[in-house]
């Protein structure tokens, strides 16, 4: 028997008022899949994050993750934290109070010093920055801390919203090379939203425009 896919949406709607932000859309991302989900800003990509993650509620379809259903009849049936699911923020949403080791710490059930300096070596952050807060942290920082504290409990689905929004065009050829390393090294299948059409490209197995 086949392992059920990380992420199977079908039939979702949604809407702001009058405003119809989806209907009847469908999609999947399979075991180890990167897909890259492409559309203009104001298209509803962030908000569809949102939704699988748990954090809105659709109108109607259903969502299922690795093969249980998490949102149907208009209700989610699972919350957001026991969805098994990593999402990194636009805005990459660190705790400015916390350092950066207490920012990856955040995201594990219980104390693991060694799973946190091992996440913090994979993605490049050296351990003197440790205890820095996120202000002290130039904007390339803060996004591999903000991925290595979505990485922490070892998600199966990994959600990523415009990780590059906020990254110089020098350093994004880099920061998706390592991104797309880090993934497949944690066994995480990832589902990234970007109006950047050359990213989408290069990074993914698929896109979906």
């Amino acid at each position: 028997m086949s392992e059920p896919q990380p992420l199977v949406l079908s039939g979702i709607s949604h809407a702001y008022g009058d405003h119809q932000v989806w209907t009847n859309l469908s999609l999947s991302v399979g075991a180890g899949e990167f897909v890259a989900l492409v559309g203009e800003s104001g298209s509803g990509k962030t908000t569809l994050l949102r939704a699988i993650a748990g954090l809105i509620c659709p109108q109607a379809g259903t969502i299922a993750i690795g093969g249980i259903s998490v949102f149907k009849h208009g209700e989610n049936t699972v919350p957001c934290e026991a969805r098994g699911v990593g999402l990194v923020f636009q805005e990459y949403a660190l705790f400015p109070h916390m350092s950066v080791r207490e920012n990856v710490a955040y995201g594990l059930r219980e104390p693991n010093p060694d799973r946190i300096e091992s996440l913090l070596s994979l993605v490049g952050i050296s351990p003197d920055l440790g205890d820095r807060r996120p202000s002290q942290l130039s904007g390339g920082q803060q996004q591999r801390v903000a991925l290595a504290r979505a990485l922490a409990p070892r998600p199966a689905l990994l959600l990523l919203d415009e990780p590059f929004s906020n990254v110089d065009a020098g350093r994004r050829a880099a920061l998706g090379n390592l991104l797309h390393r880090i993934t497949s090294e944690e066994g995480a299948s990832v589902l990234m939203v970007t109006h950047d059409h050359q990213a989408a490209m290069s990074l993914s197995d698929r896109m979906i425009v």
